[in-house]
């Protein structure tokens, strides 16, 4: 099959959600204000995942992605060049690491002239998962525990000498940031205060102690299994157009292809089960059964509810996920865990979509309060650049702009893990087991789809 072709099939399912509404879902601070009956775009945006796995099944016959995978060069930034750039991105990321935390303990403890909670809980967490299926791992150029790592993986190799064994424990598993990036999201959907500059100093403060604590005894490999942000951020990109080979090479690819070299490593499903459960979970926060459920707790109270509704939603998605791998495992004779394992990448996908249907607005309305607190981060009444009157736009983008990025941005993500699931199994089976192994996984993904589409509208 051709790449004509191949896009096709992805094309056609989408065609299934051109004729709907969209809908305006609603992160921290997003938008509710466009009604449209919850059953008709759950009824299209399921017709798209479904007739798109159909085509799938009809035109995308042979495996596609690992061939894409390796791309095309664009330029070499190996070198000293290359060396030097990243020493400064490094630099720069340190540098805006100590402002947020000094910003945080230090500056003023009211949230809503503190640098601190924008910077930390819209342009960090959410503006850079954005960038990251998009232009690939711009993270790890900034990362300042990585370049911690880079200063005690030199004083290891001076210490061994040339000679001696300079490798460090390579810690596979992907546990440890299973559980860092699972704090972090307690700490942003179940804590009470988590906009307070105090409370995301005291989060950082210890997320840090335990990264240098790690880089300090393993070296760099801790970052890459045990940073939650960077394995985040790592694990989207895969889904970029752009990536940075071993080699040094900046390459660019078939959007998708990267899944297809995600590595087995243990811990990598809980991690992205974790994210995809916390995300719908924080749409389910803003719906109607919830506030019948939570009532008006706050403070503590309001924190172990939280937590116990956040256990129990991730805990449903992992069921819904294990079910269907169950199934797929009697279709195809395999064990249950390998298949896991193999299909687990999938849903990376869908992780971007959420993130973007559910903070798309946020992001670029709330995302604002920066410009003003970029002159003033401790909100101490200085104005270093000039733009501390800066106000928020809110007829920046329209509402129904909006509408149609994070409705697109559920149907679309949902496709490529179709496709990507596809993918995998037709690499695997014979075409005829392989379309009938991929039944559990389209149910999963229509019931991810139709409950996503639920939670934005707020039902």
């Amino acid at each position: 099959m051709t790449g004509r072709r191949a896009l096709a099939a992805v094309s056609l399912g989408l065609i299934g959600v051109a004729g709907a509404s969209p809908a305006a879902a609603h992160g921290i601070g997003g938008r509710t204000d466009l009604p449209l009956p919850a059953w008709q775009l759950a009824w299209a945006a399921g017709f798209a995942v479904a007739s798109s796995f159909v085509a799938l099944g009809v035109f995308w016959a042979e495996p596609r992605l690992e061939q894409a995978a390796e791309g095309k060069v664009l330029l070499s930034v190996r070198g000293r060049v290359g060396q030097s750039l990243l020493v400064v991105t490094r630099l720069i990321g340190l540098v805006l690491f100590a402002v947020l935390l000094w910003s945080a303990w230090w500056g003023h403890p009211n949230g809503a002239v503190n640098i601190a909670g924008p910077a930390l809980l819209i342009w960090f967490w959410v503006g850079l998962q954005m960038v990251s299926f998009v232009f690939g791992d711009v993270w790890r150029l900034f990362n300042p525990y990585l370049a911690v790592a880079a200063v005690v993986d030199r004083i290891h190799r001076r210490r061994v000498g040339p000679d001696g064994d300079t490798s460090q424990a390579d810690h596979r598993s992907l546990w440890p940031a299973a559980v860092a990036i699972f704090a972090y999201l307690w700490f942003e959907l179940a804590y009470h205060s988590p906009d307070s500059p105090r409370a995301i100093g005291v989060f950082l403060t210890g997320y840090s102690l335990v990264m240098v604590g790690g880089v300090l005894r393993y070296g760099s490999v801790w970052v890459d299994r045990a940073d939650g942000f960077a394995v985040l951020f790592t694990k989207l990109a895969t889904i970029a157009p752009l990536y940075v080979d071993p080699a040094g090479n900046l390459r660019v690819r078939t959007p998708l292809a990267g899944l297809s070299r995600l590595r087995d490593v243990a811990g990598l499903v809980p991690f992205v089960l974790v994210v995809l459960g916390s995300t719908t979970f924080d749409g389910f926060t803003r719906s109607s059964l919830w506030l019948q459920v939570s009532g008006n707790a706050t403070g503590w109270q309001r924190t172990v509810t939280f937590t116990i509704g956040l256990l129990v939603v991730v805990g449903l998605v992992a069921m819904v996920y294990s079910v269907a791998i169950s199934v797929m495992a009697s279709i195809t004779g395999d064990r249950a865990s390998e298949l896991s394992r193999l299909f687990g990448p999938t849903l990376v996908p869908i992780a971007a979509a959420y993130a973007v249907a559910h903070y798309f607005s946020l992001l670029v309305l709330d995302g604002q309060q920066v410009i003003a607190r970029l002159s003033d981060p401790a909100g101490r009444g200085s104005d270093w650049f000039g733009t501390v009157d800066y106000t928020i736009d809110w007829t920046l983008v329209s509402p129904g702009l909006i509408a149609w990025v994070q409705t697109l941005a559920i149907a679309v993500g949902h496709v490529l893990a179709v496709a990507a699931a596809h993918d995998l199994a037709i690499a695997r089976y014979r075409h005829d087991v392989a379309v009938r192994s991929q039944y559990p996984m389209l149910a999963v993904m229509i019931l991810y789809t139709v409950l996503g589409l639920f939670l934005l509208l707020g039902a």
